[in-house]
């Protein structure tokens, strides 16, 4: 009864976002001084679902706003901005690349 129930668990958590498809984050660098974002859209991860790469995408902008992710920002004169998107859609403002 028990396995049974884990079973039922595991398909309905599964299924659902194997069947959503892939989604990819995206990150390009913007400009601290001029706020212009003009780089390139680099490839970053690809996950199961949309939540898991929102879930990415959060982390990665939350860290940025640490003492560590400022100083970085300020050494590199760039802060990157990023878009989760399905598997098959180009970001838009710029060429991808892989």
């Amino acid at each position: 009864m028990i396995v049974a129930l884990i079973l039922c668990w595991l398909l309905a958590t599964v299924t659902p976002a194997a069947a959503e498809g892939a989604w990819i984050l995206w990150a390009r660098a913007c400009s601290v001084k001029t706020q212009v974002c003009g780089g390139e859209w680099q490839r970053r991860e690809t996950y199961e679902a949309e939540r898991w790469c929102r879930a990415a995408w959060a982390t990665a902008v939350n860290k940025a706003f640490t003492p560590e992710g400022r100083k970085v920002a300020a050494a590199k004169g760039t802060v990157d901005e990023y878009q989760c998107l399905p598997e098959n859609t180009p970001p838009s403002g710029g060429k991808g690349s892989k």
